[in-house]
């Protein structure tokens, strides 16, 4: 794994010492309206969290783990962004951006990044994002990115989109 740059968007591997400055983006309870995480309990729990991630495997080694820490071009970190890469050429993304660092133009580089990097190094060949479909600005970026609708599951209050690589 590798650090990506497109313009002045960095992507670092994460790793457990990013844990201090994530923390600090991703302590505040309104960040996570839409989804089913409530954030780090702690900086202890996120930098442990982030120490297992390590790995960048599953247990069982069927999944490749992918997580990058995003950098604005002032060097402040802003978020990250993940994959779950599985069999078959399907990644599994997710994103997450402190809310200070919204509306910046730092999300699209930092997924076009990934998905590029996703595409090229690992062998995807489709990417799957499933969010809340109430999250209007997520579904914008996804819809930027090139994504489509392929599902809805009410019942759990999700859409999934999908994008060809």
């Amino acid at each position: 794994m590798r650090s990506l740059r497109i313009g002045e968007i960095v992507l670092e591997p994460q790793v457990a010492a990013h844990a201090a400055e994530l923390f600090t983006v991703l302590d505040d309870p309104d960040l996570y309206g839409f989804v089913d995480d409530k954030g780090p309990a702690s900086e202890t729990a996120l930098r442990e969290r982030l120490a297992r991630l390590e790995s960048r495997q599953s247990p069982d080694g069927l999944e490749q783990w992918l997580n990058w820490v995003v950098r604005n071009a002032t060097g402040a970190v802003t978020g990250y962004v993940q994959a779950t890469v599985r069999a078959h050429g399907e990644a599994e993304i997710a994103y997450v951006l402190g809310r200070r660092f919204w509306r910046q133009g730092i999300a699209f580089p930092a997924c076009s990044a990934m998905l590029e990097e996703l595409a090229g190094a690992y062998g995807v060949t489709r990417a799957v994002a499933t969010l809340d479909p109430d999250n209007i600005a997520s579904l914008a970026l996804l819809r930027k990115l090139g994504f489509r609708f392929e599902s809805e599951d009410i019942a759990a209050h999700e859409v999934r989109h999908v994008r060809d690589l």
